[in-house]
């Protein structure tokens, strides 16, 4: 990260040197889970399971978690800290295991953390883009159009050394608000789960405005040449996260004009295949833009994208479809045996003559999925417009545990089991959590509903998401001290259909 005037680089590498000095581990330890999110033996097991977890092993309870779905696929991630220190390169990865379950594999690994990736004074900027007002179920085209905007995004964070905290495609949409609603969003128009949106989260050093600025300047830059819709996290007095403020609408006419013209050979039909490529390697700037651009610029699209720092250790997630004819097995190794695979699996000649610079992740490792088939979910243009009433809805969860209590996968099923009555389907789209000072666990999920009862107006599935919402939470905290023998005092916990509500989560303990 670019360092502000007052500092020097010596004193920037003393405290890196004295961060990496205090901590207790050589590496970071990781596991991977890839498979089709639902399926005949059930959903995706988020977790390998473990008999009896000893509360004292720290091997035994992952300090950080994330989980992501979409297009009928699925991968988890757990971390550790680990006392490893000798195995060859900064990235170790295993061979694919079966665990029992169809196309489904976990891939183990050790990496060697980054130390100075973060520091202490960095904040959060967050982005939401908008690339479609129709709902989610994206060409080849479409694909390829989304890389490039994940790779145009992610190099200009690389240009001001900041780091890219996470970025999620495909999330839910944020309606455009009206004069009328009220000021806690409770009379805004519903939100479908999942839409054409990506999401993504950089840091910044709160010292240098000027970079900032310049950023979001580019950024609205990208969005007039693109057509793409931009809002900005509100950071105005009280306001919180889930609120933003729109920088540029969505130009559905100028995003199809910039699509066909950058892409006007790739196949407008939407895919039936998709496999899951991890990309893992010590955190640093820049290295989301290469990956992505390696990949466009060999022909291949992103369908999907979940990426993430844990651990000052990157994962990038990606669903990239397959357009080739034949079997695609699950695979590991290194970066550059990698892409060969993928071209194959891309099935059309590269984009461009030359590939770009790989050097920032010519020595990170891969796990590769075999190619399943994909799902497109059930929504609508318009949330709760359909005949049938039979639409998805996002509900957001938000919780704090003392460690080494409950973990993330079994909270999240809690979850889903308390939701049960009043939905026909319910299902985990996302979800993280990270060890925090104090030996607490902090962590985020949207999970995707789908209610038991059929609606079509406004207020009545609105009073049902809320009460659904509450009964749900109510019956997490009753459960939660039997499972995890945690005091219900020291647990904050908070169900809401608004995404804004989750900042109060302290009332719900």
């Amino acid at each position: 990260m670019t360092l502000p005037a007052s500092s020097t680089k010596s004193s920037e590498l003393a405290r890196i040197a004295a961060e990496a000095a205090g901590t207790s581990s050589a590496s970071v330890r990781f596991t991977l889970i890839h498979g089709p999110a639902n399926g005949h033996d059930g959903p995706l097991p988020m977790a390998i399971d473990s008999p009896d977890p000893d509360k004292e092993d720290p091997d035994a309870w992952p300090t950080d978690f994330c989980h992501f779905s979409a297009a009928g696929l699925s991968v988890s991630t757990s971390t550790w800290p680990s006392a490893m220190a000798a195995f060859s390169g900064r990235v170790q990865i295993g061979l694919p295991e079966p665990i029992g379950r169809r196309d489904t594999f976990s891939y183990s690994g050790h990496t060697v953390p980054n130390p100075g990736f973060i520091h202490q004074s960095t904040r959060k900027v967050e982005v939401l883009i908008t690339l479609g007002n129709t709902h989610w179920s994206p060409t080849y085209r479409e694909a390829l159009m989304q890389a490039l905007i994940i790779e145009k995004l992610t190099g200009l964070a690389a240009e001001r050394g900041a780091p890219v905290l996470h970025l999620h495609t495909p999330v839910a949409p944020v309606p455009q608000t009206t004069v009328a609603e009220r000021g806690d969003g409770s009379n805004e128009r519903l939100r479908d789960a999942i839409g054409p949106c990506l999401r993504f989260a950089i840091g910044m050093d709160p010292k240098m405005s000027e970079a900032r600025l310049d950023f979001e300047t580019e950024l609205a830059a990208l969005a007039e040449e693109y057509g793409f819709g931009l809002k900005l996290d509100d950071q105005r007095f009280n306001r919180v996260r889930g609120e933003w403020f729109t920088i540029r609408g969505f130009d559905r006419e100028r995003y199809r004009q910039a699509r066909g013209r950058l892409f006007p050979e790739a196949s407008v039909l939407t895919p039936k295949r998709a496999m899951i490529a991890s990309v893992v390697g010590p955190s640093r700037a820049g290295t989301s833009a290469a990956a992505v651009a390696a990949l466009r610029a060999r022909g291949i699209g992103v369908l999907a994208a979940s990426i993430s720092s844990m651990r000052k250790t990157t994962f990038i997630n990606l669903v990239l479809p397959v357009a080739a004819a034949g079997t695609f097995p699950q695979w590991s190794g290194g970066w550059l045996d990698a892409l060969p695979r993928l071209v194959e699996c891309a099935g059309q000649p590269p984009l461009a003559a030359t590939s770009p610079d790989e050097g920032l992740i010519a020595d990170w490792k891969v796990a590769l999925s075999p190619a399943m088939r994909c799902t497109y979910p059930q929504s609508s243009q318009q949330t709760g417009a359909t005949i049938t009433g039979r639409v998805p809805y996002p509900i957001w969860l938000w919780w704090q545990l003392p460690y080494r209590t409950v973990d993330t996968p079994t909270l999240l099923a809690e979850a889903q089991a308390a939701l049960q009555p009043h939905t026909r389907r319910c299902e985990v789209a996302y979800a993280q959590s990270r060890l925090c000072r104090g030996d607490v666990v902090r962590g985020r999920a949207k999970l995707i509903v789908m209610l038991s009862q059929e609606h079509r107006d406004h207020a009545a599935v609105q009073r049902l998401l809320t009460d659904a919402a509450e009964a749900a939470q109510e019956r997490i905290r009753e459960r939660l001290p039997a499972l995890g023998g945690v005091d219900a005092g020291k647990v904050r916990l908070r169900l809401s259909p608004r995404e804004r509500w989750l900042t109060y989560a302290g009332i719900s303990a």
